[in-house]
């Protein structure tokens, strides 16, 4: 019969065979060598291809923002102001006139465009300076401090053409001119006399702050005496402690001449000194022409009259 009759090629679902049938046996996955090789070779180059991508991406982004970020900064910095004040602090006599001679600040200059380290330089290249600070005090002053060099003694000096000039010898032993010194202050200075080095130099000069501390003893302990203090010799006194004879020579309007140790205590010559002077005068206060406190434990005074007495 018609109806009964099965068409070519079909098959019922409910036959013999299914379409997981019909697709025959599952393949086994190939497990060999290079098999395993080729899994391995590709799996690297994806997972490099990934790395360079997020190194890149991430790259990028650093950069978005870095640029942002200095964009920003570049917007809310402040404008830099013009100098309104200058703020000067000595510890000596230099004075603001000279300040203004010394540097270089051009009025309208800007906090940012005054130079603190070539304004430093210019300050120190003066010899009466010692040392300078310059910083800058926002928003609009410039502070500028110095510490000056302290004159000993006064120094004449002659030039080429024979002429005079009085210049001034730190502690230090350094020969600068001085400027902004009350003249009372250089009249108490005595002259001093440079120690003659081989071939007829007088500089450098050598041990100054050792003959300054005989000058500070003596002046606090006897100031009026001490203004009788004209000349300093150091013909005798290189500056080097370590060679035996070394004396400092004082000529005064009192006495003619009066000899220090320069390696011996100060403190006790003086007090020699002022033992002596007050013994003579008691004793109607002849006249002296030298008096020789160099000597181990003692003294020795050479009276006008010829006579030398010990103490």
């Amino acid at each position: 019969m018609i109806g009964n009759r099965r068409q070519k090629g079909s098959t019922s679902a409910d036959g013999e065979q299914s379409w997981r049938e019909l697709a025959g046996p599952r393949r086994s996955r190939v497990n060999s060598p290079q098999a395993r090789k080729r899994r391995h070779t590709k799996w690297l180059k994806f997972s490099l291809g990934l790395f360079v991508v997020v190194t890149i991406v991430g790259s990028l982004l650093s950069l978005g923002i870095a640029f942002k970020g200095k964009e920003e900064a570049i917007v809310t910095t402040p404008t830099s102001r013009t100098i309104e004040r200058i703020l000067f602090d000595t510890d000596g006599v230099l004075p603001n006139t000279w300040l203004s001679k010394t540097v270089d600040l051009r009025p309208g200059m800007s906090m940012m465009e005054a130079d603190i380290h070539s304004l430093k330089a210019a300050l120190e290249a003066d010899v009466q300076v010692k040392s300078a600070a310059v910083e800058r005090v926002f928003p609009s002053d410039l502070r500028i401090r110095v510490s000056e060099r302290q004159p000993a003694f006064r120094l004449a000096v002659a030039d080429a053409n024979g002429h005079r000039r009085m210049r001034l010898v730190a502690r230090d032993g350094v020969v600068y001119d001085g400027l902004g010194y009350p003249k009372a202050t250089l009249k108490n200075l005595p002259f001093v006399q440079p120690y003659q080095h081989s071939g007829g130099r007088f500089f450098p000069m050598r041990g100054i702050e050792r003959v300054a501390e005989l000058l500070e003893l003596a002046r606090a302990a006897e100031p009026q005496f001490f203004r009788t203090w004209k000349v300093v010799s150091l013909e005798y006194y290189s500056g080097d402690l370590s060679l035996p004879g070394q004396v400092i020579e004082v000529r005064t309007t009192m006495v003619p001449r009066i000899i220090f140790s320069a390696s011996a205590d100060y403190s006790r010559q003086l007090d020699r000194l002022n033992y002596i002077l007050k013994y003579v005068k008691n004793q109607g206060n002849p006249s002296i022409e030298r008096i020789d406190l160099s000597l181990r434990g003692s003294a020795a005074v050479q009276f006008s009259s010829g006579r030398v007495g010990t103490f």
